[in-house]
């Protein structure tokens, strides 16, 4: 598990998910390193979920939103994760970050995503195994 102002990684290998907590103003360099550490983590757990905790986490700068698309979301994808659970964020400034990003990426998602208030909520549902495709609905929160 890292520990970071910004960033925990949580690992429930019970489970098969990793939980990214995110927290305030993530720095750019904060926010690469956390995500490539993430994949490296499912990769080596071979982990089938994530649950992004974005609760506490405010705006995403664009040229990071952009960084997601082009760098990050290739190599998440080689993971084949099976459901991406959001817990949307208090700001809407993150809430319009992410919905902007989950929308450009949409056609391209292999895993069932979905949007939840809470942290409970998110991760009952990235632990369930079964499931037909999920509504990409922005914010149809559970």
């Amino acid at each position: 598990m890292q520990t970071d102002p910004y960033l925990q990684l949580e690992v429930d290998r019970q489970h098969h998910a990793l939980v990214l907590h995110w927290k305030d103003f993530v720095p750019s360099e904060v926010y690469r390193e956390g995500l490539l550490e993430a994949i490296q983590v499912s990769r080596r757990e071979g982990l089938q979920s994530w649950v992004m905790d974005m609760k506490l986490m405010k705006v995403i700068r664009q040229a990071d939103q952009d960084w997601t698309i082009t760098t990050w979301f290739p190599q998440f994808q080689l993971l084949g994760i099976r459901r991406l659970a959001f817990v949307v964020s208090d700001d809407i400034f993150n809430q319009m970050a992410v919905s902007s990003m989950v929308a450009t990426l949409r056609p391209k998602f292999h895993a069932d995503v979905e949007y939840f208030q809470e942290l409970a909520s998110a991760s009952r549902w990235a632990q369930e195994n079964t499931g037909g495709l999920s509504d990409f609905g922005l914010f149809s929160v559970k």
